[in-house]
């Protein structure tokens, strides 16, 4: 073997290891640092510029952006669709290899612990939505959002497996202590604003769309129990049904009350065809009430990390927009 063979095997560590993964997720970021140092012009004006971050820079500035002069306009095109759809598929095998490496325990405690993360990044969307970010708003426009999110909880579960390793704290209170203090900093960030704000501040959305959000999932849970179901008891579907139905609950109230519209494009038909501002309501219900049934039956059959993953996500994609309706609509944004 020679000395230079020597030299790098003694510096890398043995695949399969964490910093293995950590190696293998980060290798695209280097690469792009490189390719930028030596191409500038070519890989950030003409292709990170102009079809990535240019984008997300005119979302966040409400018009077409300029940068040396190569114009970018926001929303999605060919390009990024692509470049995102293929960091994601690029990504997961290594997340799922490097939380696999971490030993990471799929249950409900690790799910509840992920919980206030995703509530706070509902929140900084909708502080973004309200203006007060400045420049750093450009950090919590989709697709941005998604990449801080994921950051804090990749790294909130490395911390966690480090004080696990040494006997202090499990993974979920590292990770659910990570984002307590997030949400909590990002949601009383908006009532601050909300109360020296000269607009009128409706305390009563968030209390009606959390009070719908758990009586509805306290009704399922009851429901779950008449029927003699335990599995449908399941934590993560009480997650899931409670994190559908709150985004379901925001969609009524502003809707109902506020003058708002659906904002998806499955809600906004449902609304346009039947007329009924109840309809993303009934629809959340509806479908989550039939996802939730399937996954209960499919458990026994299911690899475990796979249905961990599928169910938690249901609440996931349900929580995050419940927050940012109801704090949007509190302060009349």
């Amino acid at each position: 073997m020679s000395t230079v063979n020597e030299r790098v095997e003694t510096v890398l560590p043995d695949t399969g290891t964490r910093e293995w993964w950590a190696l293998y997720l980060l290798a695209p970021v280097v690469l792009v640092g490189l390719g930028i140092l030596a191409f500038p012009t070519l890989v950030y004006d003409r292709f990170i510029w102009q079809y990535l971050w240019g984008p997300v820079v005119a979302d966040a500035a409400s018009q077409p952006v300029t940068h040396e002069g190569i114009r970018a306009v926001s929303g999605y095109n060919a390009v990024n669709t692509v470049t995102y759809l293929a960091a994601v598929g690029y990504s997961l095998p290594g997340l799922r290899a490097y939380l696999d490496q971490l030993d990471v325990t799929f249950d409900a405690r690790l799910a509840y612990g992920f919980a206030p993360i995703i509530v706070a990044g509902g929140a900084m969307r909708a502080l973004e939505d309200i203006g007060i970010l400045g420049d750093y708003a450009v950090l919590f426009i989709t697709p941005s959002i998604y990449l801080v999110v994921t950051a804090v909880t990749v790294l909130a579960l490395g911390v966690g497996a480090r004080a696990r390793d040494r006997g202090l704290v499990s993974i979920p209170q590292v990770v659910g202590a990570v984002g307590t203090v997030w949400a909590i900093g990002a949601v009383g960030w908006a009532f601050l604003y909300g109360a020296t704000s000269p607009a009128p501040l409706r305390l009563w959305v968030p209390v009606a769309t959390t009070g719908i959000a758990l009586g509805v999932t306290g009704l399922y849970y009851w429901g779950a129990g008449v029927i003699d179901v335990a599995s449908l008891r399941h934590p993560l579907f009480l997650l899931a049904v409670f994190g559908q139905t709150w985004d379901g609950a925001q969609n009524l109230i502003g809707v109902t009350f506020l003058g708002y519209s659906p904002k998806l494009v499955v809600t906004q038909f449902v609304y346009r065809a039947t007329g009924f501002s109840g309809s993303t309501f009934v629809l959340k219900l509806l479908v989550t009430g039939g996802i939730v049934w399937y996954l209960a039956d499919a458990k026994p059959e299911m690899n475990r990390t796979w249905w961990w993953l599928m169910t938690f996500f249901i609440g996931a994609i349900g929580l995050p927009m419940g927050v940012r309706g109801s704090l949007r609509m509190m302060l009349g944004v």
